[in-house]
């Protein structure tokens, strides 16, 4: 026996060096210690693929700008004619003008390690916060005036140019990044309410707040809820889920009930579950330009709808004048496009060399997808009516060059995957 001992120490390590586990795998299925991924580190850990990005997101990306081009001057070149005396090409100047800029950070957000976004994530949840407040400086601060007769203060100016830079588009990635970065520091420290949940609840509560009061409901549910899926995902216990839901639930219920304008639109969507007569303005004309568009549409730039009828074409309901006049072939194939577009996310999230890398890809992922299926929805009447754009398709320089940015982050940790295609 004590002859054999040696032998069958080699073979148990060679056994154990055989069978290799990838590094990283959904932090909420598994228990992580310092101690297993440090050895992971250093025996397990297949190298590194540097260099190599996701060529399938990068070609959904293009597909999905490509089609708000075409979109945004089909939706918006009457209303620029009407807005700036005959000029019809306004809006989708201003909206290619934001592309190539987004494009420009998409591509050097690839290259720049995702690891820095870590490094300084308290400093862009400083400037999150900064730039939330900004909106309600006068002066500074841009407001306009609501359909319904409310202002929104939404936009800060830059300068004495015509630009206006919408702050909660790079709160959504901040808060993404911070919590991203603090459950990466000590995956177990989330699973503890007082130390992990409770901080991170009471940053995006603050950051709630300041979107809610702009106000921009819809934006601030998109960030809430974007931020819950990381912490779950990061490894949040099911009972802190559940209570947050509850509370949370309860909290957004009275704010609805408390709000006249909220709890109408609440109300109409409830109308047009029981009856579709029963839907309000925005949404009849909605359903009406899906209806006229039929299987293949009307074709493009023949939408009835977008002329003086469909409220916001170019923006909220820019998914309504692409189903008219591409039908329901063209309505399920970009929203299939977006489906595409969540699976690359998540694929690149699943694979990703660490915890923040995976986080973050996830975040980013949940942010974007959740957003186009929120408007979607809204244009289709199965969610009630509530202003958010279409991600790379609607007018929105703002929006459109952040999304691009985080498309470029996502590049830039599939280039740093332990996993090929």
């Amino acid at each position: 026996m004590a002859r054999n001992s040696p032998k069958n120490s080699v073979r148990n390590n060679r056994n154990r060096k055989s069978n290799p586990k990838s590094r990283f795998k959904w932090a909420n299925t598994r228990t992580y210690s310092i101690a297993e991924e440090q050895q992971e580190q250093v025996v397990e850990a297949p190298p590194l693929q540097k260099g190599r990005m996701d060529r399938g997101l990068i070609a959904i990306t293009l597909c999905l700008i490509a089609i708000g081009i075409l979109m945004v001057y089909s939706a918006s070149h009457l209303l620029s004619s009407r807005h700036y005396d005959g000029y019809s090409y306004r809006y989708l100047q201003i909206h290619i003008i934001a592309c190539a800029i987004g494009l420009v950070g998409m591509f050097l957000a690839s290259y720049l390690p995702y690891r820095f976004y870590a490094m300084y994530a308290n400093l862009f949840l400083i400037l999150a916060f900064v730039g939330l407040l900004l909106v309600f400086v006068p002066g500074l601060g841009s407001s306009v005036q609501g359909a319904e007769g409310g202002r929104f203060r939404r936009w800060i100016r830059l300068g004495n140019l015509s630009i206006n830079f919408q702050p909660v588009e790079f709160a959504k990635i901040a808060l993404v990044m911070h919590v991203a970065n603090f459950i990466s520091r000590n995956p177990e420290r989330v699973k503890s309410f007082l130390n992990g949940v409770l901080p991170n609840m009471l940053i995006v509560g603050a950051a709630f707040g300041l979107v809610y009061i702009q106000p921009d409901f819809g934006s601030a549910f998109l960030l809430l809820v974007t931020v819950c899926v990381v912490l779950f995902i990061g490894g949040m216990r099911v009972w802190h889920v559940l209570a947050l839901t509850s509370v949370g639930g309860g909290l957004l219920s009275l704010l609805i009930i408390r709000d006249p304008y909220k709890l109408k639109r609440l109300m109409d969507y409830f109308a047009v579950l029981q009856s579709p007569e029963g839907a309000n303005y925005q949404l009849t004309r909605s359903l009406d330009a899906l209806a006229g568009g039929g299987l293949l549409g009307v074709g493009i730039d023949s939408s009835l709808q977008k002329i003086s009828r469909l409220p916001y074409p170019h923006t909220d309901f820019i998914f309504a004048v692409l189903g008219e006049e591409f039908g329901f072939i063209g309505a399920v194939a970009v929203t299939f496009i977006f489906m595409l577009f969540i699976w690359r996310g998540l694929h690149i999230a699943r694979h990703a060399s660490d915890l923040f890398g995976a986080l973050l890809a996830t975040g980013i992922t949940i942010m974007i997808g959740l957003q186009a299926f929120i408007n979607i929805g809204v244009v289709t009447g199965l969610l009630p009516t509530k202003g958010i754009t279409l991600p790379f398709i609607s007018y929105g320089g703002s929006s459109i060059v952040l999304s691009l940015v985080s498309v470029g982050i996502l590049l830039n940790i599939s280039r740093s995957s332990r996993n090929a295609d």
